[in-house]
């Protein structure tokens, strides 16, 4: 272990914590942006360094209960998609536009919401115009970043899903990781869902950002702000089909089929939407 860096390690969490604690107690000393700064700093280090320590900031965490899930409104559609089992139904949907294939992934669709860097809403896609909020649960997600390198309100849609792996010791008490994430996400005590080993994929950002034109960049860049994003490829439907089959096994990723979405975001936009889906991507299922 490199003693200078654990003790820049040290330093950072001491700062950052005591700020914290100012903050809370109604009196900061440091501007929100002074303290994201420090705070990505400190990622960066444990990053580099491998060395996370328990009282980080990055890693704490405060359990809450709820009584009831409220009814939250969504600050954009969450529709569905069209499906099909027949890929030649896609070939003729995708013609001849350049296209992303997605993991298809089998868990509960909900919303993140980020304002000046922060999260602060979570939903889930409900009757895709309300959802149920979600946040006491989302703040316990490991994947879901608390805090992001973002200023401007920012919305995240994605998955929750278990990982194959992790639900194997709650196999005897639900069907399948669906519904297992589904319940898991609605439970009233965050602390109950933390042990739950959830996982957030993210794979759209609603917002028009940066004057990105294709979809794979808003991919890309969701790794950037550090979430979790969904496995995604180019090239022939075979290709495609195998490739993010592969990618699901090696990480454990519960997946029901793929989704072909057009790369050309304004393309996709101007295909416009039914009562049921948007019209710029299709699913193609397994069964």
């Amino acid at each position: 272990m490199d003693d200078k860096l654990l003790t820049q390690i040290q330093d950072s969490i001491k700062f950052l914590n005591a700020r914290t604690k100012e903050y809370d107690e109604g009196h900061p000393t440091i501007s929100d942006q002074e303290w994201d700064s420090k705070y990505f700093e400190l990622v960066k280090l444990e990053k580099e360094s491998g060395i996370v320590l328990d009282n980080s900031p990055t890693q704490s965490v405060v359990f809450e209960i709820v009584n009831a899930l409220k009814k939250i409104e969504h600050n954009h559609k969450m529709l569905s998609l069209e499906k099909t089992k027949d890929i030649g139904e896609i070939a003729t949907f995708i013609d001849s536009r350049e296209y992303v294939a997605m993991a298809k992934m089998d868990g509960l669709t909900c919303s993140l919401r980020y304002s000046n860097g922060r999260l602060v809403a979570a939903e889930t896609r409900g009757n895709g115009v309300v959802g149920e909020d979600i946040l006491h649960n989302a703040r316990v997600i490991p994947s879901i970043p608390k805090v992001i390198p973002y200023i401007q309100d920012l919305t995240v849609d994605g998955e929750i899903v278990c990982k194959l792996s992790d639900f194997i010791n709650f196999s005897n008490e639900y069907k399948n990781p669906r519904n297992f994430a589904s319940g898991s996400i609605r439970l009233l005590d965050s602390k109950e869902c933390s042990k739950r080993n959830l996982t957030f994929i993210g794979w759209d950002i609603i917002n028009d950002v940066n004057g990105y034109s294709l979809f794979t960049e808003k991919l890309n860049y969701l790794d950037e702000l550090g979430f979790t994003v969904v496995p995604f490829t180019t090239g022939s439907f075979k290709k495609c089909i195998e490739e993010l089959t592969g990618l699901a096994k090696l990480y454990g990723y519960p997946i029901d089929g793929l989704v072909f979405k057009f790369n050309d975001i304004k393309y996709g936009k101007s295909l416009g939407e039914t009562s049921h889906h948007f019209k710029n991507a299709m699913a193609y299922k397994f069964y």
